[in-house]
């Protein structure tokens, strides 16, 4: 092609036709311009399509992540309950005005269960990716805002539920100090030893210490519970607006 063009544009030097060569050589360069504007455009567009099949992934990947954390959280709120609902029957049954000492100990030393069950893990792996390689700016803005929200979301439910679990397990160890606990490396509860230690305690000193253990539970029991519903209903308006606007 090129040599066509140069054969083309010597024949016309060389018949001394200036006004012709002009004009074709005018028409060269834009022939030149037009192609280099069409291979931008199509650059372009490939891009665009490399960039929309990238973004497509990156939701498809946050949608599995955010289902993923509403059954979690669905199945952790169930548990939490469940835990609330027996904490409260313990408090309710030492409330009854014919409490005795028996039931106490019944309760301390072979019911309620001090360990706490739940573990919460979201599943951020591909907003974590998107932060560190800077790909959370192909996500449409709102998508980019409501992510970052729900990920601080996240960091103060864990870093909450840390503090609460500390000052639980803190009174859990001031607890063990006077009563055995199954199951924490100490005295089974029905060994000689265990039946010496209850038969030596006090109505009132267990009531106190019992209660201050299953408040603190129950506090820590609540609170997850309204953080978690929080986050869980911020999860599934994402997920709504995700899929309403794919659709």
């Amino acid at each position: 092609m090129m040599k066509f063009f140069n054969h083309i544009r010597r024949k016309l030097a060389a018949e001394n036709k200036v006004m012709a060569y002009l004009r074709y050589a005018i028409g060269e360069i834009l022939l030149v311009v037009i192609g280099i504007l069409i291979a931008l455009q199509v650059n372009n567009w490939n891009e665009h399509r490399k960039q929309n099949i990238q973004k497509n992934l990156i939701i498809k990947s946050l949608v599995t992540d955010l289902s993923m954390d509403t059954l979690m959280i669905s199945k952790t709120l169930n548990t939490l309950r469940k835990d609330t609902t027996e904490v409260m029957g313990f408090v309710n049954r030492m409330s009854r005005s014919d409490v005795m000492l028996d039931t106490l100990i019944q309760i301390a030393r072979f019911e309620f269960d001090p360990k706490i069950h739940v573990t919460v893990t979201f599943n951020d792996n591909t907003f974590r990716s998107l932060l560190s390689t800077g790909n959370i700016n192909i996500l449409d803005k709102w998508m980019q805002d409501e992510i970052l929200q729900l990920n601080l979301m996240h960091d103060d439910n864990i870093s909450r539920s840390d503090l609460n679990i500390q000052a639980y397990v803190n009174q859990v160890i001031s607890y063990e100090r006077m009563y055995p606990l199954s199951d924490y490396g100490n005295i089974s509860p029905h060994s000689n030893l265990a039946d010496a230690i209850w038969r030596k305690v006090k109505f009132e000193q267990l009531g106190t210490d019992l209660n201050a253990l299953l408040a603190i539970r129950n506090i820590t029991d609540i609170y997850a519970i309204g953080q978690l519903k929080n986050i869980q209903e911020k999860t599934k308006q994402i997920l709504k607006k995700i899929n309403t606007q794919n659709n």
